[in-house]
């Protein structure tokens, strides 16, 4: 095969119309390449240039209502109107006597009506010794309205004088300790003596109910 490198310059002129003018530099000495390794294509890599962010400062417009598309309306809610407690109806009760002077005598007997042969006996002596008729006070048998408390039997009674036979302070949620003497509470005298079918067997304690009952007179 001939070789395909020339030096002919008419040949040249075939392949470049412009003129080259070679000149030779004898300083600069190329070294023969020896094992020279391949050289890897680099990928081509594209650079996207950076963008640059622009903050713009915009008026916040309200966009305009469409008449075609009217706003929606929620219904209200209703308010609810207070509750007022309604306060508890007043307890009734079933009693003996008229109650014109104001004096409530409790009883707790759960036997009897009022209590034995000899306790009703003694209860007639000691509203005759107090100068009280039938109609003067209320006789009430606590047996038959257990948990009801002072405030409760004020609030249907208003006794100016109680006579308690038989019914505890704790039972009528009194923070009170009988000792023998009268106890105003409120606008009550409370006179408290044991039952009455006890109280006509026990001299002292008939002596000293005799005493608070004459301080009441």
């Amino acid at each position: 095969m001939e070789n395909q490198v020339t030096n002919n310059a008419n040949a040249l002129r075939l392949f470049f119309t412009e003129e080259v003018f070679l000149v030779k530099d004898e300083s600069v000495q190329i070294p023969p390449l020896r094992n020279a390794e391949p050289v890897s294509a680099i990928e081509n890599v594209s650079v996207k240039p950076a963008e640059v962010l622009v903050v713009k400062s915009e008026i916040a417009q309200i966009p305009e209502i469409n008449p075609t598309n009217p706003p929606k309306v929620y219904p209200q809610t209703p308010e609810i109107p207070n509750q007022v407690a309604e306060s508890a109806p007043e307890k009734t009760f079933k009693f003996l006597g008229g109650n014109k002077k104001s004096v409530l005598i409790l009883v707790n007997d759960s036997e009897h009506e009022v209590s034995t042969e000899q306790g009703r006996e003694l209860l007639r002596k000691i509203v005759k010794a107090v100068n009280l008729g039938t109609s003067d006070f209320a006789l009430l048998n606590y047996s038959n309205y257990k948990g009801t408390d002072f405030v409760e039997l004020h609030r249907f009674f208003k006794p100016a004088t109680m006579l308690s036979f038989g019914v505890e302070f704790a039972d009528l949620r009194l923070n009170f300790t009988w000792q023998n003497e009268i106890i105003v509470h409120e606008t009550t005298r409370i006179i408290y003596a044991p039952h009455l079918h006890h109280l006509d067997r026990d001299l002292n304690a008939k002596k000293t109910l005799w005493g608070h009952l004459q301080k009441i007179k």
